[in-house]
């Protein structure tokens, strides 16, 4: 049987890959245990760690061509560094942080806020293609298997503990309904025939069990 590699040595070991990938020095180790820490924080059940090394290795099986490797990684690490379910800044948050960290790496900043930025998951259709990439990662999970969805959704109500059951269906079913309302949920060739059909099935089910909740 494989031995199953704790959660802390996974990120250790990923982090030490990309800092290498990058020729980061020595003063960016420490980065990535702060970072460790900010996805350790209570209060998250599915936007930590755990959600990090998954888009990242979405992006590692990612077929297609990608225009910006470097700032989509780091993007991926710092997408959700700041994350409170009270807050409506997350993202903008989140890429400050980035950029406090990344403050000597002289170039390349910019592209990394906009690409964290893009997982705001606006009703536009991202423009630039590693922006579409961005955001079809970081909703991977709507295209998982049903079971896997269901710990998802469950996750996601936990996040949100301090809202009561009517605001929280309420809220919840008006997200369901802004993706199920697109056009398409996923921007990439790839990531559409892989996961789109799957996606539409899990937010419809969620969806009925909320609205069949508040009857």
């Amino acid at each position: 049987m494989d031995q199953i590699v704790p959660l802390p040595t996974r990120w250790e070991q990923r982090w030490e890959q990309t800092r290498t990938w990058l020729s980061l020095g020595p003063i960016f180790i420490p980065a990535g245990d702060r970072l460790f820490e900010k996805y350790s924080e209570p209060g998250r059940y599915y936007h930590d760690a755990r959600h990090i090394l998954s888009c990242l290795e979405a992006l590692d099986a990612y077929p297609g061509r990608i225009e910006n490797h470097t700032a989509l990684e780091l993007a991926l690490w710092y997408h959700d560094a700041v994350y409170d379910p009270k807050a409506s800044d997350n993202e903008a948050r989140s890429a400050s942080f980035f950029r406090s960290e990344f403050a000597a790496f002289a170039s390349g900043i910019e592209k990394v806020e906009g690409l964290i930025l893009a997982t705001r998951h606006e009703q536009c259709e991202p423009t630039a293609p590693d922006a579409a990439l961005m955001t079809d990662i970081d909703l991977g999970i709507l295209g998982a298997a049903p079971p896997r969805y269901h710990l998802y959704a469950g996750d996601i109500r936990r996040e949100y503990s301090h809202v009561d059951d009517q605001a929280y269906r309420d809220g919840r079913s008006a997200v369901l309904k802004s993706f199920l309302g697109r056009e398409q949920i996923y921007h990439t060739r790839h990531f559409r025939k892989l996961l789109e059909d799957q996606a539409r099935s899990n937010l419809l089910a969620e969806l009925e069990d909320l609205l069949g909740r508040s009857d």
